[in-house]
């Protein structure tokens, strides 16, 4: 760090009496001589610091050991990783009290140079650290992705802490302070709670500034033309609610993401994205003709069973409060809305039996149709 020499090999080092040092190196071959003088004045350039986005610099602080001398301090900046031609020229950092406001333009890298001077009698200045103070440019956050979850599940709540944590995670050690922001996550996974009539939706955000990030929710049915406010100053990337509240058909989500908790109010920025659509039905499927009769102990059944919106899911049927057992349509799938059923049970005996038809759709909408059969 001291000393640097353009050759690539230094062959022989020797020092006589007077503390004089002689280099000899090859490739470029060359004679160095070092001391015992020291130099009276030097400058030492810092490692780029990069920002990690577009920056406006503060103010250098730098706290030096009380050792005689002078300290001199320069910055210069630039939006390429590594200093070239378009950087801007150093400027000089007029120190008061070991600070200084920065003159480089805002850009994403900074450098800065410590140029040492010596006392007349000799001592040395000595710098122990220093710090500079930056703000990145305000960038909008973005909402990647809006998913739909499952129906009649929820969110469980969030747990509230009486005491905030002040738990701090710290950074690797290493040489430089960097605070490039970690791109943005994947969602982790999350674990929902049945919950009969509930919806819910969660969605992938991001902020390049890693602003704390606030959302608002508004929800449209597919043939509305104005949007109605579900809720608003949402703190999590994900909401439920309760969806019998709407009548059955398709919706649409907009979700609008704001860095307010981490901007001033007239700095903060917003990103809005619209979903795809998504269905809400809360009707049961509907048991139509019913019909059955009793003959020589054999017990026949036949009827239709519809739903408005879904598909249905299963049906089932119970002879005189038994267990419920499964029954499949006469097209052997269950992959229609409309279905047709037709049901033989041998032994079912002569007298008297009740037969029950429980229909299921694909959002557990439930109907149940019973028929006296003699």
């Amino acid at each position: 760090m001291l000393v640097k020499v353009p050759s690539t090999q230094v062959t022989s080092v020797l020092a006589n009496r007077s503390g004089m040092v002689y280099a000899a190196a090859s490739n470029i071959g060359k004679l160095y001589r070092l001391g015992p003088d020291l130099e009276t004045e030097g400058s030492y350039e810092g490692e780029v610091l990069d920002a990690g986005h577009f920056a406006y610099w503060g103010r250098i602080r730098i706290r030096n050991e009380e050792s005689g001398g002078a300290i001199a301090v320069e910055a210069r900046s630039g939006n390429l990783d590594r200093p070239q031609r378009n950087w801007s020229p150093w400027s000089p950092v007029a120190l008061e009290a070991g600070s200084g406001r920065v003159a480089a333009p805002p850009a994403r890298f900074l450098q800065y140079k410590l140029t040492l001077k010596a006392s007349p009698d000799g001592a040395s200045p000595r710098v122990a650290s220093l710090e500079t103070a930056y703000l990145h440019k305000n960038v909008a956050p973005v909402i990647e992705k809006i998913e739909a979850t499952p129906p009649n599940y929820r969110f469980p709540p969030r747990t509230l802490s009486i005491t905030q944590s002040k738990n701090l995670t710290l950074p690797p050690l290493s040489g430089v302070k960097r605070t490039t922001p970690m791109p943005a996550k994947p969602s982790a996974t999350q674990t929902m709670q049945y919950e009969k009539g509930k919806i819910g939706a969660r969605w992938l955000a991001s902020d390049e500034n890693n602003d704390k990030l606030r959302f608002k929710v508004e929800i449209r049915g597919i043939r509305e033309s104005e949007w109605k406010l579900l809720k608003e100053e949402v703190e999590y990337n994900y909401l439920s609610w309760d969806s019998t509240a709407f009548a059955d058909g398709e919706y649409r989500l907009r979700v609008t993401a704001s860095d307010e908790p981490g901007n001033p109010p007239h700095q903060a920025l917003t990103a809005t994205l619209e979903g795809g659509p998504f269905l809400i039905d809360n009707t049961p499927p509907e048991v139509a003709g019913l019909t059955g009769e009793v003959n020589g102990g054999e017990l026949t059944a036949r009827w239709a069973v519809g739903d408005g919106h879904t598909v249905i899911k299963k049906t089932e049927y119970s002879l005189d409060g038994g267990e419920w057992t499964m029954v499949e349509p006469t097209s052997r799938l269950s992959d229609s809305r409309e279905l047709e059923y037709a049901l033989t049970i041998d032994g079912a005996g002569p007298g008297e039996h009740t037969l029950a038809i429980r229909v299921t759709d694909l959002f557990d909408n439930q109907s149940v149709a019973t028929l006296i059969t003699r």
